[in-house]
């Protein structure tokens, strides 16, 4: 669909890529076209038009602009989906003594207006609360909510609108934000022989390792939705970008810049699968079967495996349900 490409041109300001994954956010500096509400008026309106009549939405758009239309709750948790290296950097505040850093951050947030940096308060008085380790976590979420929903919160309302103009709401409102996009935007057609291509092996793994070899053939045997998945675990969107798995400023983009698919060896076999989606990295354990494989993989991308974290599985692994 053209208008789904044209709304996303730079030169239009409606729209900005954020984070690695270049997915499409509200651009703030929107508002200053006259008829800004207007165009994102018209926009939602195409959305509910392209569901009503079964066309398909080419861009890629953030999660959050999806459950905006749907009424759910946005908050910190959501910024890893929109800019992940962004959440990380946020993650430092949680996982530290912020007190002990002595870093005089108070409720508010700095914004460009006008060509002008000017503090917005993030709460009522927000300017002369100091943030501690005790509320610390009311301000990530405050943060994250103006980053995400106040800060183009008249723009997002004129795109609700414009969609429900066409679309029932209280049918649409029994979606999650997945089926939504999945509605709006199909499944994505992935190309398996670009992915193999422009992957990366290391520590130890290579293009004709067992592993490996049993690793794409499960992929090919998989149906778009699980590759999606696997896609989604490990980059952090389930969309291949424009330059496909290319490590280019139209390919996969990492932390540091443009970043390919990578595949890394960890030895201990009682390890699930797990990702870091800042380097778009698999961390995979050589499993002895390909059966076990496919079952901790499974397991791994079902039940969203712990980023960052450490999760283990015994040999029971191959009998867990998934639901």
């Amino acid at each position: 669909m053209l208008i789904s490409r044209e709304v996303v041109n730079p030169a239009y300001a409606l729209f900005t890529p954020v984070g690695k994954n270049r997915t499409f956010q509200v651009n703030s500096a929107s508002k200053h076209q006259s008829h800004h509400l207007d165009y994102f008026r018209f926009i939602g309106r195409v959305w509910g038009k392209a569901i009503f009549d079964g066309f398909l939405v080419e861009s890629n758009f953030a999660s959050t602009i999806y459950k905006y239309l749907l009424e759910r709750d946005i908050g910190f948790d959501d910024m890893s989906r929109v800019d992940p290296v962004y959440h990380s950097s946020l993650q430092w505040f949680l996982d530290n003594d912020i007190e002990a850093a002595d870093l005089d951050l108070y409720f508010v947030i700095e914004e460009e207006e006008f060509g002008s940096i000017v503090q917005v308060p993030l709460k009522e008085n927000g300017e002369s609360i100091r943030v501690t380790n005790d509320n610390k976590h009311e301000y990530l979420e405050l943060l994250c909510d103006r980053r995400l929903v106040k800060s183009v919160q008249p723009q997002l309302d004129s795109l609700k609108a414009g969609f429900y103009d066409i679309m029932p709401q209280d049918v649409l409102l029994k979606f999650t934000e997945d089926e939504l996009e999945l509605l709006l935007c199909g499944m994505p057609t992935i190309d398996i022989a670009d992915w193999k291509e422009n992957c990366e092996y290391k520590a130890g793994y290579t293009a004709d390792h067992e592993v490996m070899l049993w690793f794409w053939e499960l992929v090919e045997s998989w149906d778009e939705e699980m590759r999606a998945k696997l896609l989604q675990f490990v980059t952090g969107t389930s969309r291949v970008p424009t330059g496909g798995f290319s490590g280019t400023l139209q390919g996969l983009y990492g932390a540091t810049g443009p970043k390919r698919f990578q595949i890394i060896r960890v030895y201990d076999t009682t390890r699930l699968p797990q990702a870091n989606t800042c380097f778009n990295e698999l961390l995979l354990p050589p499993y002895d079967s390909k059966e076990r494989l496919a079952s901790c993989l499974a397991i791994s991308l079902y039940d969203g495996g712990d980023v960052f974290g450490l999760r283990f599985v015994g040999f029971t692994v191959t009998t867990k349900t998934l639901e």
